[in-house]
């Protein structure tokens, strides 16, 4: 028996048979995805650190015009598309922004008296608006520049304070007609000048969109300035305020 047991083979141990280990299969490598392609304002915003402003020249309404001049007034950035042609430094274009200091000079030698209140302050914040309109759309044109608060700022605060005279102030019809028609007509030949600038946003305009640009834009810095000086100027005549014997009066 003990022989018997000796050469029977030895006993297989319970339980499954262990399968041979299974080498991980290899996984197909997925192709490397392509980098998404940059925007033109992260492209803007990787080269000058600051992003394009969201006015473009596209609003549909005033109101919009409004809420988004008040949501790029704190934004150093330019709202010119990259590529766009520098401004001329000098000639008539670059000469538009003096309107408004003109206007100022106007208000504080040509009347004998004030014709509503805050004559004379005003008269100050034009000759600031002159210096601001002249750094951002002269100087700085086209790029960053602190120059871009402080004009969006006095100009967001002075056409809102002119279109508040229309509530406050009592006017006769006719320098109702004079200050409602200035203000639209202003404001569309910035809209007018804006849209031709962004033609074809977000590539840089044509020679002849930004030519025609350049000429709405300067039309812009007359048109308010000549239609507040009428204005004035018929209220004081109205008040008898109006310097009509003196070629340089005070008050």
């Amino acid at each position: 028996r003990r022989a018997a047991r000796a050469a029977s083979p030895a006993p297989k141990p319970r339980g499954r048979a262990k399968s041979p280990a299974r080498k991980p299969a290899a996984r197909a490598k997925s192709p490397a995805r392509k980098p998404r392609a940059k925007s033109p304002a992260r492209k803007a915003k990787a080269k000058n650190g600051i992003a394009h402003t969201l006015q473009t020249g596209r609003e549909h309404s005033l109101v919009e015009f409004l809420m988004l001049r008040v949501m790029v007034i704190f934004e150093e950035g330019s709202n010119v598309p990259p590529g766009s042609p520098p401004a001329p430094q000098t000639g008539w274009y670059a000469a538009s922004s003096s309107t408004f200091a003109l206007l100022g000079l106007f208000a504080m030698t040509r009347f004998t008296c004030p014709v509503f209140p805050g004559h004379q302050v005003e008269a100050v914040i034009c000759g600031i608006q002159s210096i601001c309109s002249w750094g951002n759309d002269v100087h700085s044109f086209g790029r960053p520049s602190k120059w871009k608060n402080a004009d969006r700022l006095v100009a967001s605060v002075n056409i809102t304070w002119q279109m508040c005279k229309l509530v406050w102030l009592e006017m006769t019809l006719l320098e109702y007609g004079v200050w409602i028609g200035g203000l639209c007509l202003a404001l569309a030949c910035f809209q007018r000048g804006q849209k031709l600038l962004h033609s074809r946003s977000p590539k840089a305009p044509s020679k002849e969109d930004f030519s025609a640009f350049l000429w709405w834009h300067a039309v812009w810095h007359c048109v308010l300035p000549l239609a507040a000086g009428s204005w004035m100027w018929l209220r004081g005549k109205r008040l008898g305020c109006a310097c009509v014997d003196a070629v340089v009066c005070r008050f």
